[in-house]
């Protein structure tokens, strides 16, 4: 769109007319002369005159930052779009509306409109500088419209916004300061100053004078005030609000639309502020165009029809004729659908620019349909090329209304039509579809069009599918490039709507043909005359980029199919553009878009479209002197899967051989990835198995099958290189020049005759002669072996054929691992064998399909037998024997080793002591790793060797690890070992399990005289029951207790006493036979006030080993609890005598200790009991010292015998800050012995009455 003049073709918006804020922009001059000034254009505000303005006052930064804020948000946007445009109108009255869209002008303070003045008292005012009845434009006297008329409508405001300083003492030339206002009651009620209201009426004066002139001319005018900081604040100028209602009062504005305020603010306060300008003001700038609109429709209503118009023919006069009524009926009918446009009604300016369009192109038929008599606009003259323009660009904007309503069909058939009846024009115009006029006037149309698509598709128009358009009214015209449909159902292509993408490649299609034309009028004679029009209109087009251009509408195509995912189409596309590329001599450009699209057609198999596009990839790498790339385009057309004849194979092959032997520069080496072309053939690999071991003979084959038409000719290889992944199993096989006679099946036996390369660049290599040549329909197969030395998994990585000249290296790669098959074109595995007794080679089936390039060579399998011999259960601590037979059956002699490994296969984590020995004698050392040599092994004999285990640690499962490695002991490669490995778990458990019982004893307390006494001691009973767990007889040699060593300065421990059972020599533990051992110790501290210590008490130790076994004994040690010092509390201790008898009065003595550091008060009782009688306190309240003791003595007389309760002594005290009971204990020898639970205190035994 941009070859048709701008104001055409872009969407017009209401016009708002700005000025006051103080910058350096585009100003609308003012004109008091007539409508002659035609071209109000902005003009730059001159620098002094805005100097001279601004001297009452000096500059203030923050008006001038606001000033350039608000200017910068008024010139944001000002060019709409249609969607843009008509966004608020179609949400106007919404919640969350648009803002309206304004274009914005900035205009001088004393703007004025430009008026139209009379030249005399009676004679009427003249017309408008753009009419063609005036004698001074450009229309005069027969021009139909021009855009300087829409121009002067788009710098002509519809609404105004003046923008006025409110006055400050700071602007007073003398800097005089305001006077204080009085306070108090005598103070006045009004808050402006004098000074302040005679400035504030001349300001409401000056913005009342522009409203009136504004008003008068039917816009709408609105003030804005703009205050400083500190006006705004109330506290600091109270009297702002009244002065601005003062001032919009005496102004004759309206509170909401017409006036408003300012003030320094952030970006978004000044953006909402010119968003509420623009609310405001819409409705009056709406109604400004819909007077406009009454004033045209009057005048166009005053003409007579246009029958009634006369016109001369030019063939009578060679004069301008004045306009006729037909042309001012389109003239007025243009300018309504323009301000209906800029109102944004869609609906009325559509069928405005229907009736023009109608007008208009009658005015350009060869014969007018409307005016009798009028014949078409002189041919290439400036009217006739100013309706040319006005007839496409009415077009336009009709095709991009009716896609704004939503009206595909309607706009398709706008646009169709416009295009079948200009082209009907064209031939009486002499430009017919034979001329390259005609072919750019066509594409700039589909161009035009695929924009307007484009730019509404991404406003939201959904372009619709086919199928919507199968019910389509008849009679829809079609596009003239596409065929009409027939009879036979269906629709015209031309009548659906596309997505852009389409027009754009018609545009394209159009563009070529252009460049085709022009071409072949470019070799005709008339061509070189310039001095005619048409040899101008030559010289024109010899400055159009033709390739360019097309370029970029198929660029443009391509992005939009693309987009809608048109895979083909792209590719197609993209061809298109290659073959301009090619066709304008950019080779290298159109090379690189023909490998683009080849990859995709060669990986879809499209093999006659590939072979298109090489052939034009062959050309241009010809032209460009590539002859790399021409190898390789005459390597992959030798492929039968591309269609070809026979004979123009031929031609390949040979052009493939011309260029190889032509003389060159230097030797140049190419590289072919078959895998990423048709190849020439194909080559399959076979190892004939998937395993093998080291030392043994590996087979494999390489076979090359050619296809059924190529090559053509026999074609001779230099040489082939079988590649491995390991380097010195490489072979080169070299051709040997053999003219024989070629069969279709042949077998090379590569496995006999070979060398190694010792010099040159295949030094290492296997060196075979062959006859490498290949021709169609055959299938040559190399059979050749390795011999692997190491477990490895070898693989064939590659195979190159090469083909080599003086001046060339060419390798045709096979990568194996890159050659992908699909899994339904896998055939089955076959191996070729040799031809028997004249007979033909014949292939074997093999298990499984596809090609097998990879085998995994390994280690032979030992043939010794390792095995174990032990019993069904292990203990911790002993030397568990186990008896290891190693059996020689290999044929041969061998020289083995044995190592045995234990291993916890608990996974706790913690180390262990576990160790191996192979003696009995005791090791130094334990290690859980041991080797030995077992010697040499005749065939058929083992060999016994016994291994101790031992685990001290914790009991689990263990792993034992047997492993022998052997030699043959007629090898003469000592390195050449075989080995073997056991595996064995085996489960260690403990052989005792023990439990303790540790129970505190109670004692009478030391007699001492010391007030304090810091010492304390208590006896531990400690008993042990030791359990056998092994599930056989074991033999206890003994069971003894072993002391801990412990030393403390104030804590000591001593074994009193140890009870065991009564043993005599060796003892035999049955499984489940339990052991009960007690001890009893004393602990004793010399100062309690200490922190006591956990005071180890010692082992258990148990020497045993299993019964009937004549082994040393092992030694199990079995730790037994810590011992520490109760926590002191109070206690009660009762001294009862030995022996009490019914009627023998007996004393009781009550203790009560307090061991720890604190003092404690106590409060205490004695229960009484129906078994005796006794004297002594039967309350008490006291305290006891720290570290003391208190004594109460009770005499108390039995009454009855037997188990019997004695008369308590109950004491609470506080302890740590609670009151409670203090415990009482009894010192009874017999009683310590006795079960504390049947003899609780205080129940004693009283016997009989002794004395009657």
């Amino acid at each position: 769109m941009n070859t048709y003049p701008a104001e055409y073709v872009l969407h017009p918006v209401p016009v708002l007319g700005v000025y006051g804020l103080i910058a350096s922009a585009p100003q609308v001059q003012s004109d008091d002369a007539s409508d002659g000034n035609t071209n109000p254009a902005p003009d730059t505000i001159d620098a002094e005159k805005e100097a001279s303005r601004s001297t009452s006052r000096p500059p203030v930064s923050s008006r001038n930052t606001l000033g350039t804020t608000l200017r910068s948000i008024f010139t944001n946007k000002q060019h709409f779009s249609l969607q843009e445009a008509a966004r608020y109108q179609s949400a106007h009255g919404m919640p969350g509306n648009t803002t309206p869209p304004f274009r914005v002008v900035f205009i001088e303070k004393d703007f004025v409109l430009p008026e139209r003045q009379s030249i005399g008292p009676q004679l009427p005012l003249p017309h408008s500088a753009l009419s063609p009845l005036s004698t001074e434009s450009p229309l005069h006297p027969d021009g139909i419209m021009t855009p300087l008329w829409i121009k002067k409508q788009l710098d002509t405001p519809s609404a105004i916004v003046g923008f006025y300083d409110l006055w400050d003492w700071s602007n007073d030339p003398n800097n005089q300061q305001r006077p204080k206002r009085e306070t108090g009651p005598l103070a006045p009620h009004l808050l402006i100053d004098p000074t302040e209201r005679e400035h504030d009426t001349m300001l409401a004066h000056e913005i009342n004078e522009r409203r009136k002139y504004f008003q008068d001319k039917g816009i709408k005018f609105a003030a804005v005030i703009v205050l400083k900081r500190q006006q705004t604040d109330k506290s600091a100028d109270p009297g702002v609000e009244e002065r601005l209602s003062l001032i919009r009062k005496q102004a004759g504005l309206d509170n909401k639309l017409s006036f408003f305020t300012v003030s320094p603010g952030t970006q978004h306060d000044m953006q909402e502020f010119v968003n509420s300008v623009y609310r405001a003001l819409y409705e009056s700038a709406i109604n400004y165009y819909n007077n406009r609109i009454k004033m045209v429709r009057k005048k166009r209503a005053k003409l007579p029809p246009a029958s009634a118009s006369t016109r001369l023919s030019t063939m009578e006069t060679n004069e301008p004729q004045p306009l006729p009524i037909q042309g001012w009926m389109l003239r007025y009918d243009f300018k309504t659908a323009f301000f209906q446009e800029i109102r944004q009604d869609i609906d009325g300016a559509t069928k405005s620019y229907e009736s023009a369009y109608t007008l208009v192109a009658d005015m350009l038929a060869p014969k007018s349909s409307i005016t009798p008599g009028l014949t078409g606009l002189p041919l290439r003259g400036k009217r006739w090329e100013e309706a040319r323009a006005l007839i496409d660009c009415i077009n336009i904007k009709i095709c991009k209304f009716y896609l704004y309503l939503n009206e595909p069909v309607a706009a398709l058939a706008q646009f169709n039509g416009h295009l079948h009846m200009l082209q009907s024009y064209c031939a009486t115009w002499g430009m017919g579809d034979q001329s390259f006029e005609y072919w750019s006037w066509l594409s700039k149309q589909y161009r035009v069009f695929a924009d307007i698509v484009d730019n509404a598709a991404q406003h939201g128009f959904k372009i619709p599918t086919p199928t919507s358009y199968l019910n389509s009214p008849a009679g829809v015209p079609g596009n003239p490039l596409m065929p009409t449909p027939t009879s036979l159902g269906g629709c015209n292509p031309g009548t659906i709507l596309q997505h852009p993408g389409f027009y754009y490649h018609l545009a394209a299609m159009c563009s070529a043909e252009r460049r085709r034309r022009f071409l072949a009028v470019e070799k005709t004679e008339d061509a070189k005359d310039t001095s005619t029009a048409w040899g101008a209109l030559l010289a024109a087009e010899r400055q159009v980029d033709h390739s360019n251009l097309t370029i970029d509408l198929f660029t443009k195509s391509y992005e939009q199919f693309k987009k809608y995912r048109n895979t083909r189409m792209t590719l197609y596309l993209a061809a298109e553009i290659a073959g301009t590329y090619y066709e304008t001599g950019k080779f290298e450009m159109a090379l690189k878009f023909f490998e683009r699209i080849g990859k995709t057609y060669r990986k879809e198999n499209w093999h006659m479209v590939l072979a298109s596009i090489l052939r034009w990839s062959l050309r241009c790498a010809k032209e460009l002197g590539s002859w790399e790339r021409a190898v390789e385009c005459l390597v992959e057309l030798l492929s039968s899967d591309l269609p070809m004849s026979d004979h123009k194979r031929q031609d390949i092959q040979k052009e493939l051989w011309d260029i190889l032997h032509r003389d060159g520069p230097a030797v140049t080496t190419l590289e072919i990835q078959m895998d990423q072309v048709n190849p020439l053939l194909t080559c399959h690999f076979q190892f004939i198995t998937r395993t093998n071991f080291v030392n043994t003979t590996v087979p494999f084959q390489v076979s090359l099958k050619t296809g059924a038409t190529s090559p053509p000719l026999p074609l001779r290889f230099s040489a082939m290189r079988v590649l491995f992944s390991n380097p010195r199993y490489n072979m080169l096989i070299t051709d040997n020049n053999s003219d024989g006679p070629l069969d279709s099946v042949v077998h090379v036996d590569c496995t006999q005759g070979t060398d190694r390369a010792t010099v040159g660049e295949y030094t290492g290599w296997v060196i075979k002669k062959a006859d490498l040549r290949v021709v169609k329909n055959q299938i040559k197969v190399f059979e050749g072996n390795i011999i692997p030395s190491t477990c490895e998994e070898l693989k064939i990585i590659g195979i190159s054929l090469d083909i080599r000249s003086p001046y060339w290296r060419v390798s045709l790669n096979y990568d194996l691992d890159r050659i992908t098959v699909k899994e339904h074109d896998e055939s089955r595995r076959k191996w070729l064998e040799p031809a028997v007794a004249g007979s033909k080679p014949k292939f074997r089936i093999l298990d499984g399909r596809g090609d097998l390039n990879t085998i995994k060579i390994s280690q032979r399998p030992p043939r010794v037998k390792l095995s174990a011999k032990y019993a069904p259960q292990a203990l911790l601590n002993e030397y568990f024997e186990m008896i290891i037979c190693i059996e020689n059956m290999e044929k041969d002699p061998i020289d083995a080793s044995l190592r045995v490994e234990i291993k916890d296969a608990t996974g706790h984590g913690q180390e262990t002591s576990d160790h191996v020995v192979l003696t009995r004698d005791i090791p130094t050392t334990k290690q859980n790793i041991q080797e030995t040599s077992i010697g040499r092994i005749e065939p058929g004999a083992s060999s016994h060797k016994t291994a101790y285990l031992c685990a001290d640690d914790l009991p689990g499962t263990r792993i034992v690890t047997l492993t022998t490695v052997y030699t043959s002991a007629n090898a003469s490669d000592a390195s050449q070992s075989a080995e073997k490995r056991e595996i064995y778990r085996i489960p260690f458990k403990a052989p005792f399990e023990n439990s303790f019982k540790v129970s505190a004893q109670s004692d009478k307390l030391p007699s001492t005289t010391s007030f304090l006494n810091l010492q304390k001691s208590e006896k531990w009973l400690v008993s042990a029951a030791i359990r056998c767990c092994a599930a056989t007889d074991l033999e206890i040699a003994k069971v003894e207790f072993e002391e801990a060593a412990f030393e403390h300065p104030s804590t000591s421990l001593t074994l009193l006493s140890d009870q065991t059972e009564p043993s005599e020599g060796l003892q035999v533990w049955s499984p489940a036979h339990v052991y009960n051992i007690s001890f009893m110790f004393r602990m004793a501290t010399d100062d309690i006030t200490e922190v006591q210590p956990t005071v180890p008490v010692g082992s258990l130790v148990v020497r045993w080993r299993r019964s009937g076994h004549d082994v040393a004994y092992s030694k199990t040690t079995m730790a037994m609890p810590t011992l520490e010092l109760r926590q002191p509390e109070l206690s009660i201790l009762a001294d009862v005598p030995k022996d009490m008898y019914v009627g023998e009065p007996f004393t009781v003595t009550y203790t009560l200790h307090n061991p720890t550091a604190h003092l404690a008060e106590y409060t205490g009782s004695v229960e009484l009991s129906d078994a005796f009688v006794f004297s002594g306190l039967k309350l008490l309240k006291g305290r006891v010292l720290p570290l003391s003791r208190v004594t109460y003595n009770y005499t108390c007389y039995p009454l009855s015998a037997g188990r019997v309760r004695l008369p308590r002594l109950k004491i609470v005290a506080k302890q740590r800050g609670v009151d409670k009971e203090v415990p009482l204990e009894i010192l009874d020898e017999q009683r310590l012995k006795a079960d504390p639970e049947q003899w609780p205190p205080p129940f004693v035994f009283v016997n009989a009455r002794r004395y009657f």
